[in-house]
């Protein structure tokens, strides 16, 4: 059965239908959470929050946007509402990693060649990744984490968004170029 004929079956108080949905969905509303609060504790309870509002207000779903994509958009509220509510300040601005251009506009070299993966096995990669997530602008990390670690299409990531496609694209490239620079400024220390 396609999610729109389960969350109809699940709008008419089949539990069932709504387990199915839940087991379909449930990785993508955690990795969002997961992403995007502060803490496991605070994922934890944006993914609890979403499926409880997700069955309360199956009902009351817009007719234009898909399950999937209604799911997803409560996620993504939810937890960038818990963000802001527990707002820290990052030491740096990821925004200093971005790549530098010369005045001819040829990009500058990024510091030093990538390692062995030997010193990558005693360095923290993804806390370093993660700390650097921490400090985005939510909305080019939002869009990072549809796009890139939930893994929707564009389109998709866009109605979560509610923004257009290309928009979504320049914040995941604006993301994905932000973490290269903290890693090339890492392997240059």
């Amino acid at each position: 059965m396609t999610d729109e004929m389960l969350a109809e079956h699940a709008r008419q108080g089949n539990g069932t239908a709504f387990a199915t949905l839940v087991a379909r969905h449930c990785h993508g509303v955690y990795r969002i959470a997961a992403n995007l609060c502060p803490s496991a504790g605070d994922a934890e309870e944006v993914m609890r929050q979403t499926l409880l509002s997700a069955h309360r207000d199956a009902g009351s779903r817009p007719g234009d946007r898909s399950f999937k994509v209604w799911l997803y958009g409560m996620a993504m509220t939810k937890a960038l509402g818990l963000r802001q509510r527990a707002s820290r300040n990052p030491t740096a601005s990821p925004e200093l990693l971005l790549p530098r251009f010369d005045a001819e506009g040829g990009l500058e070299p990024a510091g030093a060649e990538w390692p062995d993966p030997a010193r990558l096995e005693r360095t923290n990669v993804a806390g370093f990744l993660r700390d650097a997530l921490q400090g985005m602008d939510d909305e080019v990390r939002a869009a990072f984490v549809l796009c890139d670690l939930v893994e929707l299409p564009t389109e998709e990531a866009a109605a979560v968004m509610q923004t257009s496609p290309q928009v979504v694209r320049w914040r995941a490239h604006h993301a994905r170029l932000m973490l290269r620079g903290l890693l090339d400024r890492l392997w240059s220390v």
